[in-house]
């Protein structure tokens, strides 16, 4: 295990992304070293002033044995008290392979085993619907034919099971399905079908388990915009309490003995006011500046966890603070029904956002003047990668 030296060093992987951002500039304010790493040079977090040093690594999804070589030869030498990691498959291999880095660094949790049940769409879905939790129907089949013959209506989702953002497709016809699923399985693995659930809300519950799956902290947003008039990223949203979500989440997630952070995402049915659960995303989010701008700091919380092994826990949170992802949201503007609304809510100056900001303007500018191309949404050559671990100690 590794013994912590108090350095208040860090590595931050995934600085393309807005979370790993939001980690950045969390940490940074509380005069901690950022080193933040990425695949692209030209990743907006590494261009944050809070970052002390930049690393470019190997694509984890192209080539993750020469990933993982790098970040071991980066904590031998640099001494950080841990790794924040802020995507999903950067999260899979650093969950897998946590042994390799023991004497080195922290990782934080779950154990591989619980983070796979929360990553892998189907079975989460299996686990949710033993549990009495209410999910959209869902058919597991892997075979196209007995999925046709087990619907009834439409439209349909398709889902790839281990991807997280990308991998969903709408079918709104039987031959429209079995078109996008063959095109589906072979493009992303192991599909799931489900019914269509009719949009009356898309809310999410954002925590941090401890090591005992207890809950430590937490916020609850209300999706007000997406990225996609179906669904999607969520490009503006509000802190909301709703207790009854949070029940149905926590509940799920002592379950899967979880520990660490997750946020667990409802869509509410439209046709009878249930909350479904879509999916769950064992990592930090894409809103997670909201979470931090309505005063519960995940990122310290989560280094302090991982660290110290215990915290004490604390759900409250501020109600009502707005957050926005500006170049989405204006993205979204052009899929948007009611212009003339999104103009008035646009206009609103009391919202936070998630990139911009005039304290620590380069990260906005990087990503207006040099948008990620080849980032990392791209599939991965494999779901979960077996590498020789004597491979990786060369």
């Amino acid at each position: 295990m590794h013994k912590r030296k108090n350095m208040r060093k860090v590595l931050v992987t995934d600085a393309q992304h807005r979370a790993a951002l939001a980690v950045i500039r969390s940490l940074g304010r509380k005069k901690f070293k950022i080193t933040a790493g990425s695949e692209l040079k030209s990743a907006m977090g590494l261009y944050s002033k809070y970052c002390t040093e930049k690393v470019v690594y190997p694509n984890p999804k192209r080539d993750p044995l020469s990933f993982l070589k790098k970040l071991l030869k980066l904590v031998k030498t640099k001494d950080f008290d841990c790794i924040l990691p802020s995507h999903t498959y950067t999260m899979l291999l650093l969950c897998k392979y946590r042994d390799i880095f023991s004497g080195y660094t922290e990782i934080p949790p779950p154990s591989y085993d619980i983070f796979y049940n929360a990553y892998d769409k189907a079975r989460l879905l299996k686990i949710a619907i033993k549990n009495g939790i209410n999910c959209p129907e869902t058919y597991f089949f892997n075979d196209l034919d007995e999925i046709l013959s087990a619907i009834s209506r439409y439209p349909v989702v398709v889902k790839a099971s281990k991807r997280h953002g990308v991998g969903i497709a709408i079918c709104k016809t039987k031959s429209e399905l079995k078109e996008k699923y063959s095109e589906m399985v072979s493009r992303y693995g192991d599909c799931i079908v489900q019914e269509y659930i009719p949009n009356g809300g898309e809310w999410g519950v954002y925590t941090l388990f401890d090591y005992n799956s207890k809950p430590v902290a937490l916020t609850v947003q209300k999706r007000r915009r997406t990225l996609h008039h179906y669904g999607g990223a969520s490009t503006f949203r509000e802190t909301i309490r709703n207790e009854r979500l949070v029940k149905i989440a926590f509940d799920l997630l002592k379950k899967l003995k979880w520990s660490g952070v997750a946020m667990v995402e409802f869509r509410i049915d439209a046709r009878d006011g249930i909350p479904k659960l879509m999916e769950i995303n064992p990592r930090f989010w894409g809103s997670l500046q909201l979470s931090i701008s309505s005063g519960v700091d995940f990122p310290h919380l989560l280094y302090r966890l991982t660290t110290d092994k215990k915290i004490v826990p604390n759900l409250y949170f501020r109600e009502g603070v707005q957050c926005r992802w500006l170049a989405g949201d204006i993205v979204g503007f052009f899929h948007s029904s009611e212009k003339l609304n999104f103009i008035k809510d646009f206009l609103k100056l009391r919202t936070k956002y998630d990139v911009l900001s005039l304290s620590d303007p380069k990260p906005f500018i990087i990503s207006v003047i040099r948008p990620m191309k080849g980032s990392g949404d791209e599939e991965p050559r494999e779901d979960d990668p077996t590498i020789n671990i004597k491979e990786l100690m060369v």
